[in-house]
């Protein structure tokens, strides 16, 4: 049977949890969002000075097509789909059928729980929450840029989506000195670096947890990573923001390395 509606948390359909349960719908909300505003000087009304997504909900409703007079297996049938929506208790990627490329980390804000297993034409429903991303992120990045080997090069990546997301990247030492001191900067957002102590071949990664969480480290030769969160210095900027469109990045290092950015395009 082909079915209109798919829904997985990392990978593991719902539907193929228990043959009986009937996916009815599924429902990206609007998210919450908090504005900031300013009072206008001299005058009333305020001015808008930034929108936070804060969260946002998908909602999954089921039913179980099992003959009323069947009540152990529309309970079997719910317990699945509890053990099921038990996958987001710590988070989990959440992707849907109709969305290529896509996906949202999410964890289990409601789950069907019990129910009323007499009502035979009852529609459960699941409850995921975005906290870290609230947004349809890519799954895999769309957006690339590659700067060859030097100590000072700019160049541009074009930025898929339509909300702002962050940038990750490789900045590799491609001399045959340590680089201690180096500076990337994406979209107008800097990561200043001292100390770093980048060996020849070693390369700096910066990426993102599954929740949005900034990871700094330095990929070794030898395939292990040591921590070099502590390398970034204060003048930093919070993250490598980056918005949509066609954005300048670059890099300088006292010695001479190659970079490559990437950004997976987020979506309302």
């Amino acid at each position: 049977m082909i079915c209109a509606r798919r829904v997985a948390l990392d990978g593991v359909q719902l539907d193929q949890a228990n043959s009986a349960i009937v996916i009815s719908g599924i429902e990206s909300g609007e998210g919450k969002t908090s504005l900031s505003a300013v009072i206008l000087a001299g005058g009333s009304g305020q001015r808008l000075t930034a929108r936070h997504r804060d969260t946002l909900d998908i909602t999954v409703s089921f039913a179980i097509n099992v003959k009323k007079s069947n009540l152990s297996g529309r309970a079997s049938a719910l317990e699945d789909a509890n053990e099921w929506a038990a996958r987001a208790i710590n988070g989990a990627w959440l992707t849907v059928n109709y969305k290529t490329n896509r996906r949202i980390w999410v964890v289990l804000a409601q789950a069907p729980g019990e129910g009323n297993l007499w009502d035979y034409t009852k529609n459960f429903q699941i409850v995921f929450r975005a906290y870290g991303v609230p947004y349809w992120e890519e799954i895999e990045a769309s957006s690339t840029a590659e700067l060859s080997a030097g100590t000072l090069k700019t160049g541009t990546i074009t930025v898929s989506g339509n909300a702002d997301t962050v940038a990750d990247l490789v900045l590799t030492n491609e001399s045959e000195n340590a680089v201690n001191t180096c500076t990337v900067t994406v979209d107008g957002n800097s990561f200043n670096f001292d100390s770093l102590g980048l060996a020849v071949g070693e390369s700096l990664v910066i990426s993102h947890e599954n929740d949005g969480i900034l990871k700094i480290q330095i990929l070794e030769t030898d395939e292990d990573y040591r921590d070099a969160m502590s390398k970034r210095l204060p003048t930093s900027a919070d993250d490598l923001n980056c918005r949509t469109g066609t954005r300048n990045i670059s890099f300088t290092s006292d010695y001479s390395c190659s970079m490559t950015v990437s950004c997976k395009g987020r979506y309302l």
